[in-house]
């Protein structure tokens, strides 16, 4: 994580001590700076990439629903088999949850389309 040089009887300290540290140790011509920094990528997501993150997680949400009720995973293994295991996207599914998911997917995307 970080790297401490010794010279001259002074500590200079490169990086983070420790991976839950805030921010990083870095030196700029000679002298030792410290900076916060925060670390979320999704912050600076695309408007294209916070609407995938959108369906990604509205799929999930409802794919541990529906896997949690035993009355609805029987139903949907029988859409599984009636729809011979061909998800709403035209692709084919080997799994259960694979199939369900990507549908799931598709549909958040008909129903909130990208502008």
């Amino acid at each position: 994580m970080s790297e401490i040089i010794t010279s001259s009887g002074i500590d200079i300290i490169r990086g983070k001590f420790k991976k839950s540290d805030a921010g990083y140790f870095y030196i700029r011509n000679g002298k030792q700076f410290y900076r916060d920094r925060v670390e979320d990528y999704q912050k600076n997501q695309s408007p294209r990439q916070k609407w995938n993150s959108a369906a990604f997680k509205y799929a999930h949400g409802q794919l541990r629903l529906l896997m949690s009720d035993p009355a609805s995973l029987t139903q949907l293994k029988a859409e599984y088999e009636a729809a011979n295991h061909i998800a709403s996207n035209g692709k084919s599914y080997t799994t259960l949850r694979a199939w369900k998911f990507n549908s799931l997917l598709h549909d958040y995307k008909q129903f909130h389309p990208f502008e």
